[in-house]
């Protein structure tokens, strides 16, 4: 969530972030009986924040909050605020925050007493001109979940740390009637196992401001990512990742995990609860390393929570109480319990599971973490990258030709 338009951000722990539940969207209440009563868009789902509300509407009697949750948040934010009907709370994404920052639709919350004992560096994504819209409170990380059992069968006591040794590998799975891998990220998003190798890349060549040099016309996708593209495209050469992957999401990609019918999935702490009842003997690791690089994970800050600059001044003020709930020690154990997350807050620090302190001991706390955070139009070009990962499994378009569309693209919204 993280080198955030390839700043490296200082996180103080871990983290997550997932998936979304279908709720009817209703009308912006007043006042009733007394209470204030505010919407919540959310991007996390009722089991991931419920609690948070909950607890807050105890410590508050006077406010009530109408939490509201959409398969597709992006969209139905932007309808929401393109319909003048904002919800009174919602969450700035990775894929949203720029057009929402710079609409105005978010209220300026820069210097808010809520904000204290969080690194400012946290802050990075949801600042536009010195100003700030969202506050994060938790940190999201990934790496590769693989089943230890069936990579024994392949001769292999550990994962792989190269590139070339993980493409060795998975060939040897494939021989064994195993499927290697499957990416639901690329029907959605930025493949993170395409993230994690391009993170290594950048490392390799010493700069972590590739990104951000693509953003302001220094280089190109297809100077940067052209390279990337090559390695990744060699799994589907191989016949490690097949077109299998294309139209599954992430549930029917865990559950191939669980089944035992795919050796290795990208994932995070939000699936732990799942992966220890599922019997599965797994192991977590960092991705394969690009070619004389380094290892790293994906990562980063997760969704920012803002105030609608329209809503009233009682519902903002209310609105403001509970970003304060949020980060206070009772909030962010509820929220980090529920998500899976951790805290990047100094008001609260919970253990980090055995399974992933590796991961967050070597990766995570070191900075070697990555995520793509566009500079701008990021629902345009997460199409644009859905659609060129999509026809590179296909092999309708050369690693170089994919690039090339992000170019085309990215210039098209300039």
């Amino acid at each position: 969530m993280k080198v955030s338009s390839q700043r490296i951000v200082k996180i103080v722990g871990a983290a997550v972030a997932s998936a979304l539940l279908v709720a009817p969207l209703a009308a912006c209440g007043g006042n009733s009986a007394g209470k204030v009563k505010l919407t919540f868009l959310s991007y996390f789902n009722k089991t991931q924040i419920g609690k948070v509300i909950d607890d807050f509407e105890k410590a508050n009697p006077n406010i009530q909050i109408e939490m509201q949750t959409s398969k597709n948040y992006v969209q139905t934010l932007q309808t929401r605020l393109a319909g003048g009907e904002p919800p009174t709370i919602f969450n700035l994404t990775m894929d949203n925050r720029t057009d929402v920052m710079e609409s105005g639709a978010a209220l300026d919350l820069t210097g808010s007493d809520f904000f204290d004992g969080i690194d400012d560096s946290n802050f990075t994504l949801f600042q536009k001109d010195g100003k700030t819209y969202g506050m994060p409170v938790t940190a999201w990380y990934g790496g590769i979940v693989y089943n230890k059992d069936l990579l024994k069968k392949a001769g292999y006591d550990e994962f792989p740390k190269t590139w070339d040794e993980f493409l060795d590998m998975g060939k040897k799975l494939k021989s064994m009637g195993v499927t290697p891998l499957l990416d639901s990220n690329v029907n959605t998003q930025p493949s993170g196992i395409f993230v994690g190798l391009l993170a290594s890349y950048y490392a390799g060549e010493g700069s972590t401001q590739m990104d951000e040099d693509i953003w302001n016309g220094k280089t190109t996708f297809s100077k940067e990512w052209t390279p990337v593209f090559k390695q990744y495209y060699r799994m589907v050469e191989d016949g490690i990742l097949g077109q299998e992957t294309l139209g599954i999401d992430g549930d029917q990609e865990k559950s191939e995990f669980m089944n035992g019918n795919t050796a290795l999935y990208r994932s995070g702490p939000w699936d732990l609860d799942t992966l220890r009842k599922s019997g599965i003997n797994f192991g977590v690791a960092a991705f394969p390393a690009y070619p004389s690089s380094e290892q790293w994970i994906n990562g980063g800050p997760d969704q920012g929570f803002a105030i609608a600059a329209k809503a009233s001044k009682e519902k903002q003020e209310a609105a403001k109480k509970f970003l304060a709930f949020l980060n206070s020690e009772q909030g962010l154990k509820d929220f980090t319990s529920g998500a899976g997350t951790q805290s990047i807050s100094s008001k609260y620090t919970a253990e980090v599971p055995d399974e992933f302190k590796e991961i967050v001991t070597d990766y995570l706390q070191k900075s070697k973490f990555y995520w793509v955070n566009w500079g701008k139009a990021a629902t345009t070009m997460v199409s644009a990258d859905v659609a060129a990962q999509q026809q590179l499994i296909q092999g309708k378009l050369t690693p170089a030709a994919a690039a090339a569309k992000l170019d085309d693209t990215w210039n098209s919204v300039k």
